[in-house]
């Protein structure tokens, strides 16, 4: 991602990211005002019915007693006058509107009083006569004065104290959280921009602490991949000047050379140069991809005497005649991937062997922690304490008498560090008690 890209992603103001968690936070508490407001009514609804319904039944049964008491001819008179002592309306209705609640249908068939919850309608059957006694509206429609109802100016008053304080939460809740994010976006850029030493500050609040902590620890682990791989391409850039050099006077020796035999030999010195660059570039290759982790890590128990006893005898033909090879091996099992393993324990071995002047010695046993140790020491020059981080980086020789037939391409150590950091271990340097270096590796066994 561009420096340019990364900042319109991140583009988005306080004051805009305020907005949209205010205006969401508002909508969504509006909806849940409505949305419970509405289940209350449904709820209660019937309730409320029948407690309005039984608190006008004895208003109900004055009426009636009244009506049988009257001649059925002065029954609208008499309702009349009733209804001046009523606030709400009293009459007589023929039959209920077209638009009914089949509820209601039911009720009334059944001679029993049925209230219109939404109209605040009472309908109530009368003996012995067809027609229906309405009473109502029970309650008095709210009054049209005011431009808005009390319920809605409640319900603004809620939301504007609620959206007062749910604003001043909000914000000061995310002014952190934009700082730090800031903070990230501004490293991110610096680093977008080729500057890999960038590192955001910790963060100081602790839901974006993570995100700090997880830029810094891939931006450390980029700026390792890119000097690796620029020490890598640099080293393979010096490393080839020499074959090429040699091929080049190689074609101009063929092209003015007429001995056969002398031509010949120009031409076998040129295939193995050639031949030296190929298995550069591929142990090269092979380098690379171990340390961007793209070789598999397949965990095998073995027994370790018989193991390590087998790379004794495959090592041993590679062996000078005067240097005598030694293993000390505990009995038992262990873990590790074979082939990378093999390919350490080799090249520790081939190392010790350059410089050993009559002993080398294997030791293989287990740390008090469980860790399985390989030691492998010898009896040579040793290593000064202030080289010992340097002998792991890819391409260095600090023996820089030996040539490339002895000395390899300077890769054999650093396949060692990986493949052990591949395990999850280590690996170090120390003296050792025969008089030489002491290379320890350091491998962490899986839990059973």
């Amino acid at each position: 991602m561009s420096a340019r890209r990364l900042r319109g992603w991140l583009k988005p103001s306080l004051g805009t990211l305020f907005a949209r968690y205010f205006f969401a936070t508002m909508l969504a508490e509006l909806i849940i005002i409505i949305g419970f407001g509405f289940m209350v009514t449904k709820l209660y609804e019937n309730s409320d019915r029948d407690s309005k319904l039984q608190f006008m039944n004895g208003t109900v049964s004055l009426i009636r007693q009244q009506l049988e008491q009257t001649p059925h001819q002065d029954w609208e008179r008499k309702l009349a006058d009733i209804a001046r002592a009523f606030s709400y309306p009293v009459k007589l209705i023929a039959h209920p509107p077209d638009d009914f609640d089949p509820e209601g249908h039911a009720a009334l068939q059944d001679g029993r009083p049925y209230l219109d919850f939404d109209d605040q309608l009472l309908y109530v059957p009368l003996p012995r006569d067809p027609r229906l006694l309405l009473l109502g509206p029970l309650e008095a429609p709210p009054s049209n004065s005011s431009w808005i109802s009390e319920d809605m100016e409640i319900l603004l008053l809620w939301i504007l104290l609620t959206g007062s304080t749910l604003g001043t939460l909000i914000y000061f809740s995310l002014r952190p959280l934009w700082k730090d994010l800031l903070e990230v976006r501004r490293k991110a850029e610096i680093f977008a921009d080729g500057d890999f030493s960038a590192r955001a500050q910790p963060s100081k609040s602790r839901l974006l602490a993570p995100l700090s902590r997880a830029f810094n620890s891939m931006a450390a682990r980029l700026e390792r991949q890119m000097e690796t791989r620029q020490a890598l391409s640099h080293a393979i850039a010096h490393e080839i000047r020499t074959p090429i050099a040699r091929l080049r006077f190689g074609l101009t020796m063929l092209e003015e050379e007429e001995d056969e035999l002398e031509w010949k030999r120009y031409r076998e010195g040129m295939e193995r140069d050639m031949q030296e660059l190929e298995e550069l570039f591929n142990t090269s290759m092979e380098f690379a991809k171990l340390n961007r982790n793209e070789v598999p890590l397949h965990w095998e128990t073995v027994d370790l005497y018989d193991w390590f006893d087998d790379l004794i005898d495959l090592v041993t033909p590679l062996k000078p005649a005067n240097i005598a090879l030694e293993l000390d091996c505990v009995l038992g099992n262990g873990a590790f991937d074979r082939k990378l393993m093999y390919v350490a324990s080799r090249n520790l071995l081939l190392n010790a062997f350059k410089y050993a002047n009559a002993k080398v010695r294997l030791t293989v046993c287990h740390s008090p922690s469980g860790q399985l140790l390989i030691h492998v020491d010898d009896d040579g020059c040793g290593i000064p304490e202030a080289e010992r981080d340097k002998v792991f980086e890819p391409f260095l020789r600090l023996d820089r008498s030996r040539d490339r037939a002895t000395g390899g391409y300077g890769l054999g150590l650093s396949f060692v560090k990986l493949i052990t950091e591949h395990h999850g271990g280590q690996v170090s340097i120390a003296a050792s008690e025969l008089g030489g270096a002491r290379f320890t590796l350091r491998i962490m066994q899986p839990q059973q």
